[in-house]
């Protein structure tokens, strides 16, 4: 399949059906390229019974033991020793890899390997992803008159996921759930990126139009392991996605123990040390000056705060809303 990714056309290849229904319902909010375009990247996915083994190297960067790159010029190898392996060719924009089952049984992983053996290959081309919910307000909503993407940043657990959904069902529109990109094009915008969203039980329970989704087995008993439900937005927020809009502000949940919720601004160094961990990729030396000289830009250009969240998500919407004043 050829998907447009704002003008630049990503080739999908597999054999396993399991594959390739998973990546277009990844993708599905994407316009499809027309069978005559010529793809920009190419992307092949295989399944496999074991991962392949390791290159017999030290690795360039090793993110525990979740993922190691081995890069040698521009052939870059990212090892997953639970899930799989992607060999990246940054000259002829293609990516080769090999997951196991796993890979699509386990929550989120599938998606990161996409954006992970997508993302080196639009950097080259001007686009830079950053790992964060993206949405922006309707003009109702917004105390400027205008629109403006508002950008949740955060770590596992500090309540990014609640906050967007909280956006979405006060009909706020959809930018990307986890990986939006980042581009120059004579001003800064922030464009669309595709995916499914994902929440645990209790996140889903807070929002009426969700709760089809939980079902008691989802519901599980204290001390627990909590799982993930993946839904498409589509499903419950009618014309939810948009295609792109300028960066409005930077917003850093944390859940705390309070009443309600407050916005703390934060500095420009501040904001762009916080930043940094979700956008830049260290093994990619060679495109690490112009994504630092974007992300440098976004922050001179968009008010950073730190939302410190209480219990209700019924205000957060008002509150997000006011920074784009």
């Amino acid at each position: 399949m050829l998907w447009d990714f704002h003008g630049l056309v990503v080739e999908g290849v597999w054999s396993d059906a399991l594959i390739g229904e998973r990546w277009a319902a990844t993708f599905a909010s994407r316009p499809q390229a027309g069978n005559a375009a010529r793809p920009d990247a190419v992307f092949r996915l295989e399944l496999a019974e074991d991962v392949p083994a390791a290159p017999q190297a030290t690795p360039d960067f090793k993110q525990g033991d979740l993922l190691a790159y081995y890069a040698r010029g521009s052939r870059v190898t990212a090892h997953f020793p639970r899930f799989g392996q992607l060999t990246l060719d940054l000259s002829r924009a293609a990516t080769d890899g090999l997951i196991t089952s796993a890979a699509l049984a386990t929550y989120g992983v599938f998606e990161d390997l996409i954006a992970i053996g997508l993302s080196p290959h639009f950097r080259r081309r001007g686009m830079f992803l950053i790992h964060a919910f993206a949405a922006s307000p309707p003009v109702r909503l917004s105390q400027s008159g205008r629109g403006g993407a508002v950008l949740i940043v955060g770590d596992i657990g500090a309540g990014k996921t609640t906050t967007g959904l909280s956006l979405l069902h006060a009909g706020w529109k959809l930018l990307s759930n986890d990986s939006p990109i980042l581009r120059h094009g004579g001003e800064l915008e922030v464009l669309s990126y595709p995916g499914l969203l994902s929440a645990y039980p209790d996140s889903l329970l807070r929002f009426p139009e969700l709760h089809c989704l939980v079902t008691t087995d989802e519901l599980p008993p204290t001390n627990a392991e909590r799982r993930k439900i993946t839904f498409a937005a589509e499903r419950f927020y009618a014309d939810v996605w948009i295609d792109r809009a300028s960066p409005g502000a930077l917003v850093l949940p944390q859940i705390e123990r309070r009443a309600d919720h407050t916005l703390e601004p934060l500095s420009k160094p501040e904001a762009l040390q916080l930043i940094l961990p979700h956008a830049i990729e260290p093994w990619d030396q060679e495109m690490i000056p112009a994504h630092f000289a974007l992300l440098r830009e976004l922050i001179e250009v968009t008010p950073a705060f730190r939302l410190r969240l209480g219990p209700e998500t019924s205000a957060l919407s008002g509150a997000i809303a006011t920074v784009l004043a």
